[in-house]
Protein backbone atom coordinates (compact mmCIF):
# COMPACT_ATOMS: atom_id res chain seq x y z
CA UNK A 1 0.00 0.00 0.00
CA UNK A 2 1.54 3.36 -0.70
CA UNK A 3 2.54 5.47 2.19
CA UNK A 4 0.90 8.60 3.20
CA UNK A 5 1.58 10.88 5.94
CA UNK A 6 -1.10 11.91 8.16
CA UNK A 7 -1.20 15.27 10.21
CA UNK A 8 -2.67 15.59 13.87
CA UNK A 9 -0.77 18.40 15.15
CA UNK A 10 2.76 17.05 14.19
CA UNK A 11 3.43 14.92 10.98
CA UNK A 12 3.92 11.56 11.63
CA UNK A 13 5.01 8.56 9.36
CA UNK A 14 3.85 5.05 9.29
CA UNK A 15 6.11 2.22 9.88
CA UNK A 16 3.83 -0.27 7.58
CA UNK A 17 2.24 2.17 5.34
CA UNK A 18 -1.71 3.18 5.06
CA UNK A 19 -4.11 4.62 2.80
CA UNK A 20 -6.08 7.34 4.21
CA UNK A 21 -8.13 10.09 2.87
CA UNK A 22 -9.18 12.89 5.04
CA UNK A 23 -12.70 13.98 6.12
CA UNK A 24 -14.37 16.22 4.88
CA UNK A 25 -15.91 17.52 8.26
CA UNK A 26 -12.69 18.08 9.74
CA UNK A 27 -12.93 14.68 11.72
CA UNK A 28 -10.38 12.37 11.59
CA UNK A 29 -8.57 10.84 8.56
CA UNK A 30 -9.92 6.93 7.98
CA UNK A 31 -6.68 4.31 7.84
CA UNK A 32 -6.78 1.50 5.98
CA UNK A 33 -5.39 -1.49 8.80
CA UNK A 34 -1.83 -2.46 7.77
CA UNK A 35 -1.28 -6.25 6.74
CA UNK A 36 -1.38 -8.85 9.69
CA UNK A 37 2.65 -10.00 10.38
CA UNK A 38 2.78 -13.28 9.46
CA UNK A 39 5.31 -15.83 10.85
CA UNK A 40 8.05 -17.97 9.50
CA UNK A 41 6.06 -21.48 8.78
CA UNK A 42 7.62 -24.51 10.52
CA UNK A 43 11.09 -25.89 9.21
CA UNK A 44 10.72 -29.69 9.32
CA UNK A 45 13.33 -32.64 9.45
CA UNK A 46 11.78 -35.48 7.27
CA UNK A 47 14.89 -36.69 6.02
CA UNK A 48 14.45 -35.03 2.58
CA UNK A 49 15.25 -31.39 1.89
CA UNK A 50 12.52 -29.59 -0.10
CA UNK A 51 14.58 -29.70 -3.74
CA UNK A 52 15.48 -33.16 -3.15
CA UNK A 53 11.88 -34.33 -2.73
CA UNK A 54 11.36 -32.56 -5.88
CA UNK A 55 13.96 -34.35 -7.84
CA UNK A 56 12.85 -37.92 -6.14
CA UNK A 57 8.71 -37.63 -7.23
CA UNK A 58 10.38 -36.39 -10.32
CA UNK A 59 8.26 -32.84 -10.45
CA UNK A 60 9.21 -29.15 -11.78
CA UNK A 61 9.52 -26.89 -9.01
CA UNK A 62 8.63 -23.19 -9.72
CA UNK A 63 9.17 -20.77 -6.74
CA UNK A 64 6.19 -18.05 -7.11
CA UNK A 65 7.82 -14.25 -6.97
CA UNK A 66 6.42 -12.08 -4.85
CA UNK A 67 8.06 -9.27 -5.87
CA UNK A 68 6.46 -9.56 -9.55
CA UNK A 69 2.99 -10.46 -8.53
CA UNK A 70 0.07 -7.82 -9.04
CA UNK A 71 -1.71 -9.92 -6.19
CA UNK A 72 -2.81 -7.29 -3.37
CA UNK A 73 -0.37 -6.93 -0.26
CA UNK A 74 -2.29 -8.88 1.99
CA UNK A 75 -3.08 -11.39 -0.03
CA UNK A 76 0.47 -11.80 -1.22
CA UNK A 77 2.02 -11.76 2.16
CA UNK A 78 0.12 -15.07 3.23
CA UNK A 79 0.44 -16.92 -0.37
CA UNK A 80 4.41 -16.16 0.32
CA UNK A 81 4.17 -17.66 3.56
CA UNK A 82 1.28 -20.58 2.88
CA UNK A 83 3.61 -21.72 -0.51
CA UNK A 84 6.71 -22.65 2.31
CA UNK A 85 4.30 -24.42 4.22
CA UNK A 86 3.19 -26.26 0.55
CA UNK A 87 6.86 -27.27 0.21
CA UNK A 88 7.84 -28.45 3.46
CA UNK A 89 4.32 -30.61 3.05
CA UNK A 90 6.05 -32.38 0.10
CA UNK A 91 9.27 -32.90 1.37
CA UNK A 92 7.04 -34.74 4.02
CA UNK A 93 4.80 -36.70 1.81
CA UNK A 94 7.81 -37.96 -0.21
CA UNK A 95 10.28 -38.83 2.51
CA UNK A 96 7.53 -40.39 4.49
CA UNK A 97 6.18 -42.52 1.12
CA UNK A 98 9.92 -43.60 0.66
CA UNK A 99 9.60 -44.95 4.38
CA UNK A 100 6.71 -46.18 4.73
CA UNK A 101 7.32 -48.29 1.17
CA UNK A 102 10.33 -49.78 3.15
CA UNK A 103 8.55 -51.16 5.79
CA UNK A 104 10.23 -47.57 8.10
CA UNK A 105 7.05 -46.41 9.80
CA UNK A 106 8.64 -44.80 12.96
CA UNK A 107 11.59 -42.46 11.24
CA UNK A 108 10.20 -39.76 10.54
CA UNK A 109 7.66 -39.18 12.84
CA UNK A 110 5.02 -38.42 9.75
CA UNK A 111 2.19 -38.04 12.10
CA UNK A 112 3.78 -35.21 14.22
CA UNK A 113 5.23 -33.33 11.26
CA UNK A 114 2.06 -32.60 9.67
CA UNK A 115 0.28 -31.93 12.80
CA UNK A 116 2.96 -29.51 12.90
CA UNK A 117 2.08 -28.00 9.77
CA UNK A 118 -1.58 -28.46 10.08
CA UNK A 119 -1.59 -26.46 13.43
CA UNK A 120 0.71 -23.81 11.52
CA UNK A 121 -1.91 -23.26 9.15
CA UNK A 122 -5.17 -23.33 11.38
CA UNK A 123 -3.35 -20.40 13.43
CA UNK A 124 -2.52 -18.63 9.89
CA UNK A 125 -4.75 -14.83 9.53
CA UNK A 126 -6.76 -15.47 6.55
CA UNK A 127 -7.50 -12.85 3.95
CA UNK A 128 -11.69 -12.44 3.43
CA UNK A 129 -10.82 -13.42 -0.28
CA UNK A 130 -9.08 -16.86 0.55
CA UNK A 131 -10.93 -18.06 2.84
CA UNK A 132 -12.18 -20.80 0.88
CA UNK A 133 -8.36 -21.50 -0.22
CA UNK A 134 -7.28 -21.40 3.37
CA UNK A 135 -10.01 -24.72 3.86
CA UNK A 136 -9.12 -26.55 0.65
CA UNK A 137 -5.23 -26.41 1.90
CA UNK A 138 -6.25 -27.64 5.57
CA UNK A 139 -8.81 -30.80 3.71
CA UNK A 140 -5.61 -31.04 1.92
CA UNK A 141 -2.96 -31.48 4.39
CA UNK A 142 -5.38 -33.70 7.01
CA UNK A 143 -6.11 -35.86 3.92
CA UNK A 144 -2.75 -36.99 3.68
CA UNK A 145 -1.91 -37.05 7.53
CA UNK A 146 -4.79 -39.78 7.23
CA UNK A 147 -3.62 -41.79 5.03
CA UNK A 148 -0.03 -42.25 6.78
CA UNK A 149 -1.95 -42.55 10.23
CA UNK A 150 -3.87 -45.65 8.35
CA UNK A 151 -0.60 -46.73 6.71
CA UNK A 152 1.24 -46.56 10.09
CA UNK A 153 -1.62 -48.56 11.93
CA UNK A 154 -2.03 -51.78 9.94
CA UNK A 155 2.06 -51.84 8.92
CA UNK A 156 2.54 -54.24 6.57
CA UNK A 157 -1.17 -55.39 6.07
CA UNK A 158 -2.10 -51.99 4.96
CA UNK A 159 -4.51 -52.95 1.72
CA UNK A 160 -3.49 -49.89 -0.13
CA UNK A 161 0.00 -49.74 0.08
CA UNK A 162 -0.55 -50.88 -3.57
CA UNK A 163 -3.81 -48.65 -4.17
CA UNK A 164 -2.72 -45.37 -2.99
CA UNK A 165 -5.17 -43.72 -5.18
CA UNK A 166 -8.16 -45.47 -3.73
CA UNK A 167 -7.53 -44.44 0.04
CA UNK A 168 -10.74 -41.99 0.94
CA UNK A 169 -7.80 -39.43 2.55
CA UNK A 170 -5.46 -39.31 -0.76
CA UNK A 171 -8.95 -38.81 -2.85
CA UNK A 172 -10.30 -36.36 -0.65
CA UNK A 173 -6.78 -34.57 -0.36
CA UNK A 174 -6.19 -34.77 -4.08
CA UNK A 175 -9.85 -33.14 -4.86
CA UNK A 176 -9.18 -29.75 -2.09
CA UNK A 177 -5.39 -29.06 -3.71
CA UNK A 178 -6.65 -29.13 -7.40
CA UNK A 179 -9.67 -26.99 -5.96
CA UNK A 180 -7.02 -24.84 -3.90
CA UNK A 181 -5.13 -24.56 -7.29
CA UNK A 182 -8.22 -23.52 -9.59
CA UNK A 183 -9.31 -20.85 -6.91
CA UNK A 184 -5.61 -18.94 -7.05
CA UNK A 185 -6.18 -18.79 -11.07
CA UNK A 186 -9.77 -17.76 -11.26
CA UNK A 187 -8.41 -15.05 -8.43
CA UNK A 188 -5.27 -13.85 -10.40
CA UNK A 189 -5.58 -14.29 -13.94
CA UNK A 190 -3.32 -11.04 -14.71
CA UNK A 191 -0.31 -13.38 -13.22
CA UNK A 192 2.44 -13.96 -15.43
CA UNK A 193 3.08 -17.16 -17.13
CA UNK A 194 5.78 -18.26 -14.17
CA UNK A 195 3.69 -17.26 -11.32
CA UNK A 196 1.01 -19.47 -12.67
CA UNK A 197 3.19 -22.22 -13.06
CA UNK A 198 4.34 -21.87 -9.47
CA UNK A 199 0.55 -22.21 -8.75
CA UNK A 200 0.68 -25.22 -10.18
CA UNK A 201 3.91 -27.33 -9.25
CA UNK A 202 2.81 -26.21 -5.53
CA UNK A 203 -0.25 -27.97 -5.55
CA UNK A 204 0.50 -30.64 -8.06
CA UNK A 205 3.62 -31.67 -6.08
CA UNK A 206 2.16 -32.07 -3.10
CA UNK A 207 -0.97 -34.17 -4.95
CA UNK A 208 -0.40 -38.15 -5.26
CA UNK A 209 -2.53 -38.37 -8.25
Amino acid sequence: MAKCAITVLIAMTLLAGCKASPDKSGGAAVVEAAPPVYSEPPTLDPGLSVEQAYAAIPHRRTIWADSESSVPSQEKAYLTVMFRVLDQAVAVRVASLQNFSNQRFDDPDTDAEFDRLITFVRGMPIPKALSAYHKDILDGLSGQRQFFQDWKSARGGFAYAQQIGNHPGVRSSSAALRAAYNELMARYPGEAQANKDAFFDYHCALDFL
